[in-house]
């Protein structure tokens, strides 16, 4: 019965739930499955669908898997779909739904530590989990018992760690950097490249830098060769930026946005641009750092794990009793980095021709 941390996910779409076992035992290592309904109509197909199960479940529960032979994790997901994400109405049930679950597993399994997957972190839900910690504090029982972490300080190391080991990187284009990861990425970046010129695609001039400037038109994005995404765009912003007659310069977009959905308005330009997905974290398949079913459903690679995920297990194995919520907390960057590493996970190795 032992369950040390447990991983609160949620629905991704219709793509998400056929990685699922029960549906696809052949699919739980591959890329979310895209249907020909556009996205919007594969959220609300997924709405119809939750709103059914929850009236049989409380949330879906993955298999634990084992942590340096000591600790035991899981993934559990809330019955909500990405609808509800997009739904102000719902923000206080939802966040209530994820202080029951925290509130049961305690009860069942003594489970104190707790991570954020993406959507049940997001600002607009509980400005990062600040809402959840909050929740947390006021209740009677589970106050100064449970830590809740987000995972986002080992997602931006990741992040910026893959575009600072660029070689001769002077110029960046930016898809999503006014967030909290990307505010972090950017600052770590201009500081360890005074140089580097980096574009923003936003109406909203975030940050104040000699080196930032801000545009929002996203047909400028055909002049840099690298790209890097950190929010998801509507596809026909794409269809638009790269449907320009004449060559353009762009041959990477890294892009960490979960889930990952291929751009194929930039991937089928005869110039071979590369759409990488980046902010996922690889190790060897003979690591005995982690064993069993960690990597599955989550739309990446066999013995992949996203870094927001493996951040929460690093905060395990520190036994750190505070919460990691809100901003990132640069200066632990480097430090949760290197000890990543000597577990035997990191970046992507990508070739890069500039």
């Amino acid at each position: 019965n032992q369950q040390d941390f447990v991983f609160i996910g949620h629905n991704g779409g219709l793509g998400h739930l056929l990685t699922c076992p029960e549906f696809s035992i052949y699919n739980a290592y591959d890329t979310y499955w895209r249907s020909f309904l556009p996205l919007e109509a594969e959220f609300l197909l997924m709405h119809f669908f939750t709103k059914f199960a929850r009236m049989c479940i409380q949330w879906y529960t993955c298999s634990r898997y084992l942590v340096n032979n000591q600790f035991v994790g899981r993934i559990i997901c809330v019955v909500r779909s990405p609808w509800d994400y997009g739904s102000p109405n719902s923000y206080n049930d939802m966040n209530d739904e994820i202080v029951d679950l925290m509130r049961d597993q305690y009860l069942k399994c003594g489970t104190r530590y707790f991570g954020l997957g993406n959507l049940n972190k997001m600002k607009q839900l509980n400005d990062g989990g600040s809402e959840i910690a909050r929740l947390l504090d006021e209740d009677p029982m589970l106050k100064d018992k449970i830590r809740v972490w987000t995972g986002d300080t080992m997602t931006s190391a990741s992040v910026y760690n893959q575009i600072a080991d660029i070689p001769d990187l002077d110029e960046l284009f930016y898809i999503g950097a006014n967030g909290k990861i990307g505010t972090a990425v950017c600052q770590m970046l201009l500081k360890s490249r005074p140089n580097l010129k980096i574009r923003i695609f936003s109406r909203h001039h975030g940050m104040d830098h000699p080196n930032i400037s801000y545009c929002a038109d996203l047909r400028e994005i055909v002049k840099y060769k690298v790209v890097l995404v950190g929010k998801i765009l509507p596809s026909h912003y794409y269809s638009k930026a790269f449907g320009v007659r004449g060559p353009v310069a762009t041959r990477y977009l890294l892009d960490y946005t979960v889930p990952f959905i291929p751009i194929t308005a930039a991937t089928k330009r005869r110039e071979k641009i590369q759409h990488i997905q980046i902010g996922v974290l690889k190790t060897n398949p003979n690591n005995q750092f982690l064993k069993g079913h960690f990597d599955v459903c989550m739309s990446h690679d066999q013995n992949h794990i996203y870094p927001c995920h493996f951040g929460c297990i690093m905060n395990m194995m520190d036994k750190r009793e505070t919460n990691e919520t809100g901003d990132i907390n640069q200066d632990d960057m480097e430090r949760l980095w290197q000890k990543a590493r000597s577990y035997g996970f990191g970046n992507k190795e990508i070739s890069y021709v500039l």
